[in-house]
């Protein structure tokens, strides 16, 4: 299979996965929904952070839709508690894994412009058009209601993700003028 194929079918592969065990019935389950996860500095292997670190950094433009919608964020350390919780916990089902405060596109940009000391430069792109990882024009957010009914505890986008921006700008050619 091709890297184009794998990424267009990664979403419905995971509810496939999960649509399985719901319908086999014979035995019950729990199963974590994850936001997309963040953090790690050299480690994070989606490279959706360092994307944007080194477009702001270098002064290019990131590409956006007219309208951005928020989407959730997890840091890797706060998802790797919560599969911890998930395995002691007394529970069934599905929960979702995202930590409190969506942001969009401009959110994010905003969070590493102010680290990096360079303003973000957008260019909108048509409807319908590719636009940059996080810029996305769909409603692409969840709650996690329910894992904190469950008792677990999250913490704030904002309150981890400057850490996060700052360990991958550790791993980052230093900025240039």
């Amino acid at each position: 299979m091709t890297d184009a194929y794998l990424e267009a079918h990664y979403a419905e592969g995971k509810r496939q996965a999960e649509a399985i065990f719901a319908r086999a019935g014979s035995f019950e389950f729990a199963s974590v929904r994850s936001a997309h996860v963040l953090g790690g500095g050299a480690q994070e292997f989606t490279g959706r952070l360092a994307y944007y670190i080194g477009r702001i950094t270098k002064g290019e433009e990131i590409t956006v839709h007219a309208k951005t919608l928020p989407t959730v964020f997890i840091h890797y350390e706060e998802l790797a508690d919560l599969l911890l919780w998930a395995t002691t916990a007394d529970f069934t089902g599905p929960v979702n894994a995202c930590s409190d405060g969506p942001l969009d596109v401009h959110d994010l940009a905003a969070i590493i412009a102010t680290q990096v000391g360079r303003e973000a430069v957008y260019r909108t792109v048509p409807a319908g058009e590719d636009a940059s990882p996080f810029s996305l024009d769909r409603h692409y957010a969840m709650s996690n209601a329910r894992a904190k009914e469950l008792g677990f505890s999250f913490s704030h986008t904002t309150d981890w993700l400057p850490g996060a921006v700052a360990e991958a700008l550790a791993t980052e050619p230093s900025p240039t003028a």
